[in-house]
């Protein structure tokens, strides 16, 4: 693929700007940058969401009409995978990965549905998927959801030529299917297909890739840099265009579980669930506690049943000094728990409001004349900005024109105005850059310190390490270990795994 003089403005703000970008079959190429670098517009003029401005896009040769069509990119062999995976989750496997590819027979024009299932299972088998093409995709886990989405990409490459993009696909993978991922990735660029992945995992991009692409605020920075040999801290230099901050370690803190110390801001017994095996946590005020462990251990599941939204589980849970509720959403709230979920998008946030909107909506109804844009909306706008360098700062932009890094930093802002008794965060870190990175932990660390027991479920055993003063390890349902000290990411990996 080449890609000569690509430029992209909306409005006055130009998001690329004569850009160029070569890749090369039989290679693993990264593209890395900033939330709002680029990077998304990118793929989504590859693609044919957005008609660039100006530029060229070919393919072995052959140049793509713009705006790019379905039948420009099946001819020049284009497959995505996008980070959103594009599933409809009351479709089966078989008919999400075949859709749109069925080949109807004879003069009736049917279907031969064995064909269709061999075709399916054979996409999912190139990634050891170990899912029935039968399910639902409503009914698969989030890494199961986006295998499916990774092997209807596949189905169409043929034994050499063609391009894929994965644009963030790995978010939704569990960590211990990254090696099969990784070596999938691999075999397609040995067998002749240019590949690109765009990531935001440093790491990953060093593991992955052949060679690395650096762009900020929609320009090249460094093309086609040879990955051997590069380490994280030189990436990331390029990518912000400065030295990354280092988060100091966590500071050491008073063990608040000791005799006569006070009652935990959060303690749950008997946690339970499809997965979970009468779990028990607790979290003081001014600790953060991170919970983690393998594909179905149910760490995931527990920042949900603890918000209230997971009516069909059991257990007793305690704000303070507290009984609560925990199959009431609203009882929850009340006592002061609120949830930052994993899905911004979806579960999080309006898309169809501000951002100044998003951010204040919590306690738009506690105020007599509930007009947004008031002045108190404005202050809560300006210290977001402030705690965590939210760009742009335009309080009355649409929340969905900010980048993905910056609504999560909005979802947080939203929650963390609150000044709630217990945060409980499901991977607040997922697809963001290492600037956004740094801010979020920053300020998770802040509220803290003022006083907030806060409750971390991730797979980011790197973020864990850097935040939590304790980690609760899951598996099969069951806290199998409690780091206390020495919490690294090496630590976590093996209570995880071993």
């Amino acid at each position: 693929m080449e890609i000569r003089g690509l430029s992209k403005a909306f409005g006055h703000s130009c998001v690329l700007d004569d850009l160029d970008l070569d890749l090369h079959a039989g290679e693993v190429h990264m593209l890395v940058g900033q939330n709002g670098s680029g990077k998304s517009t990118l793929i989504k003029i590859l693609s044919g969401t957005h008609p660039a401005d100006s530029g060229a896009i070919t393919v072995n040769g052959e140049q793509l009409p713009t705006p790019v069509t379905a039948a420009a990119l099946r001819r020049a062999g284009l497959a995505f995978v996008h980070q959103d995976l594009g599933l409809v989750p009351d479709l089966t496997v078989l008919e999400n990965i075949r859709v749109g590819r069925y080949e109807p027979h004879g003069v009736l024009r049917r279907v031969r549905w064995r064909d269709e299932r061999a075709c399916a299972q054979h996409a999912l088998d190139r990634l050891n998927a170990g899912v029935s093409v039968d399910t639902r995709v409503q009914d698969l886990s989030a890494g199961q959801r986006a295998l499916v989405a990774i092997a209807r990409a596949l189905q169409g490459e043929q034994a050499a030529g063609g391009c894929i993009v994965f644009d963030e696909s790995t978010q939704s993978l569990p960590r211990e299917t990254l090696p099969d991922f990784y070596a999938t990735v691999r075999a397609l660029a040995r067998a002749g297909c240019a590949v690109l992945v765009v990531t935001h995992r440093l790491e990953e991009a060093l593991e992955l890739g052949d060679v690395v692409t650096v762009i900020r605020d929609g320009s090249l920075v460094r093309a086609r840099l040879p990955v051997a040999g590069l380490t994280q801290q030189a990436l990331s230099h390029l990518i912000l265009g400065r030295e990354l901050e280092q988060l100091p370690a966590p500071s050491a803190r008073p063990d608040r579980r000791r005799p006569g110390a006070p009652a935990a801001a959060l303690h749950v017994t008997g946690l339970s669930s499809a997965t979970l095996r009468s779990v028990e946590i607790r979290v003081h005020h001014g600790e953060i506690v991170g919970i983690t462990g393998p594909a179905g251990s149910g760490h995931d599941e527990v920042p949900y049943i603890l918000a209230g939204i997971r009516p069909d589980s059991g257990g007793t849970l305690a704000i303070g000094d507290r009984a609560v509720d925990m199959t009431s959403a609203r009882a929850v709230r009340a006592a002061g728990l609120v949830l930052v979920p994993q899905h911004r998008l979806d579960e999080g946030l309006a898309g169809d409001l501000s951002a100044l909107e998003n951010l204040t909506l919590p306690r738009v109804s506690g105020r007599r004349r509930p007009v947004l844009g008031r002045r108190w909306q404005r202050q809560e706008f300006s210290r977001a900005v402030e705690r965590l360098g939210l760009q742009p700062p335009r309080p009355h932009a649409a929340v969905t024109t900010y980048s993905g890094g910056n609504q999560q930093k909005i979802l947080l802002a939203k929650w963390l105005a609150d000044h709630p008794a217990v945060l409980v965060v499901h991977e607040p870190t997922q697809a963001v850059d290492v600037g956004a990175r740094t801010e979020i932990i920053r300020a998770l660390r802040d509220a803290a310190s003022a006083g907030t027991a806060i409750l971390v479920s991730s797979v980011e055993r790197s973020d864990l390490a850097h935040l939590c003063d304790r980690v609760l390890v899951l598996r099969d349902g069951a806290v199998r270990t409690e780091l206390l000290t020495g919490i690294t990411a090496e630590a976590i990996a093996d209570a995880a795994y071993k």
